[in-house]
C-alpha cells in the first residue's frame, strides 16, 4: 500500500465533480478507506445518494446499512461516504443525485452585481453599435471600434439578456437565474487534464466531443453532430475559426433558403457561476456554443429551437437538397419490404452521401436512471450517423454511430451477439472500440427501432438560389375571380444532359411570429419543356404539400426548360379559426411589438431581391411606390441612409425597422396601418396577399438561369390545365360540357377544370358553397369561368382545412351557351 492518499474525480454532471479518495489504512482489520467528496461547483443544491449495496466486507460511516443520503449547498464541498474496507472486500457502487435550484433570494445575491454589469454594458453597446449594421460590416471595422472606443463587444441585435432566451418574460422556463458568462469565466486551463486554453477548434472535430443541454434542440445538434463525421463541413460554416479576444464571431448559416452571415458575441446563457446550460464541447472548445447561439439568433431566441426534424437542420447547416423516409409511411414500408430501401441506403452511401438515422420519442438526457433502462441501448428522440454498410450470407448490416457515446445497441448484431462468426467477422471486419462509439445491426432491426432516416446530398453542386415570391391577381374583367401564382418563370436552356435538384423553400414557421401570422402555404413544383412547335408540356412534378420546403430530382435532355414554382393559394388569407385579437404595433416602451417586428422583416425580405441583407435605392424606391410614396436617389441618401443604421450601398434590416419605427411615432399607428393594408396585411398582420420564397438549383455542372415575368401570362393556368387532362377524373359530363378534378393527396386539394366539346362557346359555373370545413383559391366558392368551344379551362382550387379531421366536397357544374 502506497504511503499517501490517491486521489481521482470525475464531473458527473456540469459543475458536479465527486472526488475519490484512496487512504492506507493504519487500523488494524481494515486494508484501506476510501473516502467520497462531492464537490459543487454551481449556484444549486444537490441531493445527493451513495448506495453500495451489493458490496461485501465494507462498512459504511453514518448510513443506514450501505446507503447514505446527503444534502450539499451551492459552492460547498462536502463527504458523502466514507468506506473501510476489510480483508477479501469487494464494492459495488451507484450514486444518484436529484438537482434543485438553490433559494432564489441566494440566486439574486450571488448574481445581483453581474447582471447589473450586463444591463450597463449593453446599454454602453447600443450607444457604440446601435448605427453599425453588425453583420454586413468588416469583421476589421468592427474590431476597430471597440479598440477605439474601449469597449466590451455585445451583440445588441441578441443581447445576453432572458430576452435572447425566451420571448415571453411573464413566463419564466427556469426555476433559477441564468448568469450569462464569456468562456474565460467558465472553462477551467489544467494542462495536466489536457484542458488547454479555450479555442474554437482543437485539432480534430470528434463527434463525441459534444455534450447536450437542457434546451431540447436534439434534432439540430444530431444534425451538427451528423456533419462531424466529416468535419470540413463544420469548419467551412465558420467565418471566425480562431478565438477572438474582442468577443467577435461570424458564421454562416443557410436559412429560409439563402445564406446568411451572422454575427454574435461570446456571451452564453450558464447555470448560476456555471458552466453553460445549452449544448457545449466536452473539452475547451467553443465551437458548438457559438454554432447554437448564431442558430438561436436566426429564430429569435433558444426556446424556439425547442422540437424539430433532423432533416431541417441538415439542409440549414449544408444548403445541400435532403430528403428523409419515413417507415411509418406506407410506402416506404413497401420499399422496404421488396428490398428498394436497402438499394436506396447504398445508392446514397456510395454517392458520399451524409446520412442520419433518428430514433422516435422524447429526449430525456436528464434522467439517469432512465437511459440505464433502456434494454435495447437506444436513446429515443435522437440522430445516429450512419456510416457504413455491408451484405455477407444473406445478412444486411447497418453500421451506426452515437455522436454521445452514452449507449449502444445490445441486439442482435451488437459487440457481445453470438452471430458474429469468424467468416463475418473477416468480411466485415467490425470495430468495437469504446471510444468510437459504432455499433452495427441488423436492417430489419434498423427500421423496426428507428423512425425515419435523412439523407443529405453533399457534394460540391453549382448552386443558384434566386428569390421568388407568390401574388394573389384578380381577374380584370371579374373581381370576384382570384388566383395566387408564382410572379415570376425561370427558363433554363440546357445543351447537354443534366442532373438537377429544385427547391423551393419558404420562411421558416420557427421563427418568432411567422406559425402565427404566416403559416406555410401548400408548394409545389413544375418543370416544363418547350416542345419544337412552341407549345410546352408537363415533364416533372413535384405535388402540394404543407411544408418549410419542397424539393424536386429531375435528370432533363438537352432542350429549353421552364421551371415554375406552384401553391393553390387556399392558405394565403386569415386561418378559418384565428381569434379576433387587437394587435398593436408598438409596446409601451416604444419599442416594436414581436408580431409587429416580425411582419417589418417580412416586408424587407420581399423588396431584399438581391439577397444581400440591405436595401438599394431601387429596392427601396418599390417599397415607396407600393405605399403611395415617393422619393428621389438624392432624398433616399439624405434623409434614410443618413440617418438610419445603412451601409454605404444600402439600409439594413436594423435600419429598416427604425424607419418604421420612427414613422409610427411621427404620422400614428392609424398612417402606418395604411401602409400595411398597401403591402398587403390585415388589420391582424395576417400576410393575405403575398408570399416570398427561395427558388434553389443544385447540378453538378453550371446552367443559366433567366427570370420572366409570369403575371402577364396564363402559364399557370395552363400547367394546371395540363394537370387535370394528365391526371386527373371525370366528375361529371352533360350534354357535351365535363367537368374535371385532380386531386392533390398530401393537402387534400381538389384541381377543377371545365372542357367544352360544343360548338359555341358557353359560361360554366362550379359551385362548391355546398362543401363543409374547405377553403377556395378564390373570393368564393361558386366560380363562373367563360370557356371556348374544344377548350378546357382551369376553374379553381379547393383544399381541405388542414388538421381538419373530417370536410364534406361537393362540386356542381352548370352552363350556358354565350
Amino acid at each position: 500500500m502506497a504511503d499517501k492518499s490517491v486521489i481521482t474525480k470525475k464531473e458527473l454532471n456540469p459543475g458536479i465533480i465527486l472526488h475519490k479518495i484512496v487512504i492506507p489504512a493504519s487500523e488494524e482489520g481494515v486494508e484501506c478507506i476510501y473516502e467520497f467528496r462531492l464537490e459543487l461547483q454551481r449556484l444549486n443544491t444537490i441531493e445527493f445518494t451513495v448506495d453500495f449495496t451489493g458490496s461485501k466486507n465494507v462498512i459504511l460511516e453514518d448510513g443506514a446499512g450501505l446507503v447514505k443520503t446527503t444534502i450539499i449547498q451551492a459552492f460547498e464541498t462536502q463527504t458523502v461516504g466514507v468506506l473501510r474496507m476489510t480483508k477479501h472486500w469487494m464494492l459495488k457502487s451507484k450514486f444518484r443525485f436529484m438537482i434543485k435550484s438553490a433559494p432564489r433570494t441566494l440566486q439574486e445575491q450571488y448574481l445581483k452585481k453581474e447582471l447589473q454589469e450586463i444591463i450597463q454594458k449593453t446599454e454602453k453597446a447600443r450607444i457604440v453599435f446601435g448605427r453599425l449594421p453588425i453583420s454586413l460590416c468588416s469583421l476589421v471595422e468592427i474590431e476597430n471600434i471597440i479598440l477605439n472606443q474601449k469597449i466590451e463587444f455585445i451583440d445588441t441585435e441578441f443581447p445576453p439578456l432572458d430576452s435572447s432566451i425566451f420571448k415571453e418574460l411573464n413566463k419564466d422556463p427556469f426555476d433559477q437565474l441564468l448568469h450569462w458568462r464569456r468562456p474565460h469565466e467558465f472553462l477551467r486551463v489544467d494542462y495536466a487534464e489536457g484542458l488547454k486554453d479555450p479555442c474554437v477548434f482543437s485539432e480534430d472535430i470528434q463527434p463525441t466531443n459534444i455534450h447536450q443541454g437542457q434546451l431540447g434542440d436534439t434534432w439540430f445538434i444530431s444534425a451538427v453532430a451528423c456533419l462531424t463525421e466529416r468535419p470540413g463541413l463544420i469548419e467551412r460554416l465558420f467565418i471566425t475559426k480562431d478565438i477572438n479576444k474582442s468577443g467577435v464571431y461570424r458564421v454562416k448559416i443557410c436559412k429560409n433558403g439563402e445564406w446568411l452571415s451572422v454575427t454574435v458575441d461570446d456571451f452564453f446563457p450558464c447555470y448560476p457561476m456555471g458552466v453553460p446550460v445549452f449544448t457545449r464541447n466536452e473539452s475547451n472548445e467553443i465551437w458548438i456554443l457559438i454554432l447554437e447561439k448564431v442558430y438561436a439568433k436566426v429564430h429569435g431566441n433558444y426556446y424556439m429551437l425547442k422540437g424539430g426534424n433532423v432533416s431541417e437542420g441538415l439542409i440549414d447547416l449544408t444548403g445541400c437538397p435532403t430528403l428523409s423516409y419515413n417507415f411509418k409511411d406506407e410506402n416506404i414500408k413497401k420499399d422496404i419490404e421488396k428490398g428498394i430501401m436497402w438499394l436506396n441506403i447504398k445508392d446514397h452511401f456510395d454517392d458520399g452521401y451524409l446520412i442520419c438515422a433518428s430514433t422516435t420519442g422524447d429526449e430525456r438526457w436528464g434522467d439517469v436512471n432512465y437511459m440505464e433502462s433502456l434494454t435495447a441501448g437506444l436513446i429515443p428522440g435522437h440522430g445516429y450517423a450512419l456510416i457504413n454498410y455491408k451484405e455477407f450470407a444473406g445478412n444486411k448490416l447497418i453500421n451506426l454511430r452515437n455522436p454521445w457515446g452514452k449507449l449502444d445497441w445490445t441486439g442482435d448484431w451488437s459487440a457481445g451477439s453470438s452471430l458474429w462468426t469468424p467468416e463475418m467477422k473477416r468480411y466485415v471486419n467490425p470495430s468495437f472500440d469504446e471510444e468510437d462509439a459504432n455499433f452495427w445491426m441488423g436492417f430489419e432491426d434498423f427500421v423496426k427501432n428507428f423512425e425515419a432516416l435523412h439523407v443529405c446530398r453533399v457534394k460540391n453542386w453549382d448552386e443558384v438560389r434566386i428569390k421568388g415570391k407568390f401574388i394573389r391577381v384578380q381577374d380584370v374583367e371579374d373581381q370576384t375571380l382570384e388566383v395566387v401564382v408564382s410572379k415570376w418563370f425561370y427558363s433554363i436552356d440546357l445543351p447537354e444532359r443534366v442532373r438537377l435538384f429544385i427547391g423551393v423553400h419558404q420562411e421558416d414557421e420557427r421563427q418568432v411570429g411567422v406559425s402565427t401570422k404566416r403559416q406555410y402555404l401548400d408548394i409545389g413544383i413544375v418543370v416544363l419543356k418547350r416542345l419544337n412547335d412552341g407549345t410546352i408540356t408537363v415533364i416533372g412534378k413535384k405535388d402540394f404539400s404543407i411544408n418549410r420546403e419542397c424539393e424536386l430530382e429531375i435528370v432533363l435532355d438537352p432542350g429549353s426548360y421552364i421551371v415554375l414554382p406552384k401553391t393553390s393559394g387556399c392558405l394565403l388569407r386569415r386561418p378559418e379559426d384565428a381569434p379576433m385579437e387587437r394587435t398593436k404595433l408598438l409596446t409601451s416602451k416604444g419599442e416594436l411589438t414581436d408580431i409587429a417586428e416580425s411582419t417589418i422583416q417580412d416586408i424587407f425580405r420581399k423588396f431584399d431581391m438581391l439577397l444581400n441583407r440591405e436595401l438599394s435605392y431601387t429596392e427601396f424606391k418599390g417599397f415607396y411606390e407600393c405605399i403611395n410614396r415617393s422619393l428621389t436617389e438624392i432624398e433616399y441618401k439624405q434623409k434614410v441612409l443618413k440617418r438610419y443604421c445603412s451601409t454605404e450601398n444600402g439600409l439594413s434590416l436594423k435600419g429598416f425597422k427604425d424607419f418604421f419605427v420612427d414613422n409610427i411615432k411621427s404620422l400614428g399607428e392609424e398612417a402606418i396601418w395604411g401602409w400595411l393594408d398597401s403591402l398587403g396585411y390585415d388589420r391582424e398582420l395576417y400576410s393575405v396577399r403575398s408570399r416570398c420564397f427561395i427558388l434553389t438549383f443544385h447540378s453538378e455542372t453550371e446552367i443559366s438561369i433567366t427570370v420572366r415575368d409570369a403575371i402577364q401570362t396564363d402559364l399557370d393556368a395552363r400547367t394546371n390545365v395540363q394537370f387535370i387532362e394528365k391526371y386527373g377524373k371525370e366528375l361529371e359530363s352533360k350534354n357535351g360540357v365535363k367537368c374535371f378534378y385532380y386531386f392533390s393527396s398530401k393537402t387534400h386539394c381538389y384541381s377543377y377544370g371545365i372542357y367544352n366539346e360544343l360548338p359555341q362557346a358557353i359560361e360554366a359555373t362550379l359551385d362548391c358553397s355546398g362543401s363543409s370545413s374547405m377553403i377556395y383559391s378564390s373570393k368564393y366558392p361558386v366560380v363562373k369561368k367563360r370557356v371556348e368551344p374544344g377548350q378546357m379551362e382551369f376553374i379553381m382550387h379547393a383544399m381541405a382545412i388542414p388538421k381538419v379531421d373530417n370536410y364534406v366536397r361537393t362540386a356542381k357544374c352548370t352552363w350556358h351557351v354565350v
